[in-house]
C-alpha cells in the first residue's frame, strides 16, 4: 500500500463567509420555463421542452434545504434574461395595474408575479437562506440604442425593499458574454455596453437597496480558454463598478450529452485527472486579478453544463470533483460558490421528482458541518503521485482543532501519515462503484439519520465517528495515520491546538 505524508501549515490565507457554499434554483424551474429533461439537444441555450414549476411549498424540499443553511439562494439562469416582473402597486381605491406592466409574449414567455415572488422569499426565509436574484438585461429590457432600461428592475427592487424580503444581492444578467448564442447575433452585448449598463445598475441598487450588493457580469468561463467575449477585465478596471460591488462568473468543467460539444466518454476520466481539476486554479487567479480587490463569486457551478449528465452528475463520482473544487476555490480566495443546483435535472443535490438527497448533497452537508471558515495555506502532500489532494481549514465543529479534507483519486487504498492526532473521522466511499448512488461512512451504509440526527451520540456510535485510539490515560494522542480507500474522501478533525 502506497504511503502519503501530509504536512499542515499555520498560515491563514482567507476567511470565508458562513454561506461560502451557496445554492441555486434555476429561473426556468421556478417559473415553469424550458428546463432540462430526458430530451437531448438545446435551442438558444435552453432545453427543448417546458416543465411545471417546482413546488416551493413542499415540506420535504424545505426540510432538506434547511439542513444546508446558512446559504445564499440564487434565482437565475438563461431564462432570467427573458422575465418580466408584474409587481403592480394598486392605489388606495384599487386602480388597475399600469399598462406598462409586462405581459407574456413569444419573446418573453415568463412573468414573475407578486404572488410567486412572495412564495420564493418565504421559501428562502423558512430555509434560512438569503437571496441573490438575477435581474433581466435581455433584449426586451433594452432601448433602441441597446442601453439597458432600469424600469423593469426598479419596481421589483422597490417592492422587495418595502416588504423586507431577504434579498442580499442583485446580479445584472446571466452569462451576458454568451448572448451571441442565447439571444442571437443582433442582441449580443459588448463589454463596453455592459460596463455602461452596470454603472446604471450599481447606482440603482445603492439608491434603492443600500444594504444589498450589486453583482455581475455572471460570465461563462470555459475550461482552458477562459472567458469568451470577455467582459470581466473591462468591468473590473472601470469606474462603473464600485469597490463594494462583486465580480461573478460561471464554471462547468464539461458539457453534458445535451450539448453539441459533449464527449461522454471523457466525462469520468476528466473528473479523476488532477491536471483537469487544477485548471480552474489558473482561471480563478486571472479573474481575481481582474477584480482588483473586489469580492469574487462563482454564481453557478455544476458537474456538467446543460443539466448535468445522467449516470455521472447524480452519482458518487461527482462528489470527488465537487469537494475538490470547493477546497481549491476557497484557497484561491473565491468568497462564495453557488452550486447549480439545489434541486433540478441531473446535477441537482436533490432529485427533482422525489426531493431525495443525492451523493453530492451528503458531501455538501458534511462540508457545511465540518469545514470551518478559516482557510490555511497548503497543505503539502508527499507521495508517489498527485492523486491524493488535501485542503485544511479550521474546524466548524470543535474549538482548538482543524479540519482536513482529503480526496483520493486513486484506484487503490493509501496509507496517510498526519502531523496531528485524529479526533473524529468521516471516511466516505461508494457502496458499489464510482457510479453508485449509495455510500458508506466509516464502513457503515450511509442513511438519512446522519442528516436529521446529526451530532446525536447514537449517530456517532453507529458511524464510528469518534476516533477510538485518541487519548490514553494521560491524555496523549496516539492516532496519526489512517487508511484511505480507493476513490474516497475523508473529513478529519485533528487536534492541532488552533
Amino acid at each position: 500500500m502506497d504511503g502519503f505524508t501530509i504536512a499542515l501549515a499555520s498560515d491563514r490565507i482567507a476567511r470565508l463567509p458562513a454561506d461560502y457554499l451557496s445554492l441555486t434554483i434555476d429561473t426556468s424551474l421556478v417559473l415553469g420555463g424550458h428546463w432540462w429533461s430526458s430530451i437531448r439537444g438545446t435551442r438558444e441555450g435552453l432545453a427543448l421542452e417546458k416543465v411545471e414549476p417546482i413546488n416551493l411549498r413542499s415540506p420535504q424540499l424545505s426540510a432538506y434545504a434547511r439542513l444546508l443553511a446558512p446559504a445564499m439562494l440564487r434565482i437565475g439562469g438563461t431564462e432570467a434574461d427573458r422575465v418580466g416582473y408584474r409587481i403592480a402597486k394598486k392605489g388606495r381605491k384599487g386602480e388597475q395595474a399600469s399598462k406598462a406592466e409586462p405581459e407574456a409574449t413569444p419573446d418573453r414567455e415568463l412573468i414573475l408575479k407578486k404572488k410567486l415572488w412572495k412564495r420564493i422569499n418565504a421559501f428562502a426565509q423558512e430555509a434560512g437562506f438569503g437571496i441573490l436574484f438575477v435581474v433581466s438585461t435581455g433584449p426586451l429590457d433594452r432601448d433602441r440604442s441597446g442601453s439597458w432600461m432600469a424600469c423593469n428592475a426598479r419596481k421589483l427592487i422597490e417592492y422587495t425593499v418595502r416588504k423586507g424580503f431577504p434579498v442580499l444581492a442583485w446580479e445584472l444578467g446571466n452569462e451576458v458574454n454568451g448572448y451571441l448564442f442565447t439571444q442571437g447575433f443582433r442582441n449580443r452585448v459588448s463589454a463596453a455596453r455592459y460596463v455602461e449598463d452596470f454603472g446604471v445598475f450599481s447606482r440603482l441598487v445603492r439608491e434603492l437597496h443600500p444594504g444589498s450588493l450589486a453583482v455581475g457580469p455572471a460570465s461563462s468561463v470555459w475550461p482552458v480558454i477562459g472567458e469568451p467575449n470577455p467582459i470581466i477585465p473591462a468591468l473590473g478596471k472601470s469606474l462603473s463598478m464600485a469597490q463594494s460591488d462583486v465580480i461573478s462568473w460561471h464554471y462547468y468543467p464539461q458539457q453534458s450529452s445535451r450539448g453539441m460539444l459533449a464527449n461522454r466518454r471523457a466525462s469520468e476520466r476528466m473528473l479523476l485527472d488532477p491536471r483537469r481539476l487544477d485548471s480552474v486554479r489558473k482561471l480563478s487567479r486571472a479573474i481575481a486579478k481582474a477584480a482588483r480587490g473586489r469580492q469574487v463569486w462563482m454564481t453557478e457551478s455544476g458537474h456538467a453544463l446543460y443539466g448535468g449528465e445522467k449516470g455521472l452528475s447524480d452519482t458518487y463520482l461527482s462528489s470527488l470533483w465537487w469537494l475538490d473544487e470547493l477546497g481549491l476555490l476557497a484557497r484561491e480566495g473565491v468568497s462564495r460558490v453557488f452550486r447549480q443546483s439545489l434541486v433540478g435535472a441531473d446535477y441537482g443535490l436533490l432529485d427533482q421528482s422525489t426531493f431525495a438527497p443525492r451523493p453530492d448533497y451528503y458531501a455538501s452537508f458534511l462540508w457545511k458541518k465540518l469545514m470551518g471558515r478559516v482557510v490555511f495555506a497548503g497543505p503539502s502532500v508527499e507521495g508517489p503521485d498527485r492523486r491524493i489532494r488535501a485542503y485544511y481549514h479550521s474546524s466548524a465543529k470543535k474549538q482548538g482543532s482543524g479540519c482536513l479534507l482529503v480526496v483520493s483519486l486513486r484506484n487503490s487504498p493509501s496509507r496517510i501519515f498526519l502531523p496531528a492526532p485524529i479526533i473524529e473521522r468521516y471516511v466516505v466511499e461508494p457502496l458499489d462503484g464510482l457510479r453508485s448512488t449509495r455510500m458508506m461512512l466509516n464502513g457503515v451504509i450511509l442513511d438519512e439519520d446522519l442528516l436529521f440526527k446529526w451530532g446525536k451520540k447514537k449517530t456517532c456510535r453507529k458511524y464510528r465517528i469518534s476516533e477510538p485510539a485518541y487519548g490514553d490515560r494521560d491524555g496523549a494522542a496516539v492516532s496519526t495515520t489512517f487508511e484511505l480507500p480507493s476513490y474516497s474522501y475523508a473529513f478529519l478533525i485533528l487536534h492541532t491546538g488552533l
